[in-house]
């Protein structure tokens, strides 16, 4: 195949960001066995532009608890396309308990 005619082409001399965006995902697990277990998991994610549309800002916390033989608590988190995440999390594991909690704040700045 020939293609003669691309005259009606433009011609792209620099780079430019054609599509951007930023991703923020929590996960939770909470394990334990016995007659008397409890588990108790909870997420809650939000990624927003503010109106100006220069600053994307991301949010989220997770924690999850097990009581019984055996506990396992984990939060863990996911993130894509910010410049700047700030991640706070505590841990406590006791014999027959497990507790995670997580909290994050996440920033995609404006690419000058």
């Amino acid at each position: 195949m020939n293609i003669i005619d691309l005259s009606y082409l433009d011609t792209i001399a620099a780079e430019t960001s054609l599509f951007g965006g930023a991703s923020l995902a929590i996960t939770a697990e909470a394990l334990a066995s016995g007659s008397n277990s409890l588990t108790l998991t909870d997420t809650n994610t939000l990624v927003r532009t503010v109106p100006s549309g220069k600053v994307t800002i991301g949010k989220g916390k997770g924690s999850a608890i097990a009581t019984g033989d055996d506990p396992y608590a984990n939060v863990s988190y996911w993130a894509a396309g910010f410049d700047k995440i700030i991640v706070k999390e505590g841990a406590k594991q006791g014999k027959s308990y497990a507790s995670d909690a997580l909290r994050i704040i996440a920033l995609d700045l404006p690419n000058h």
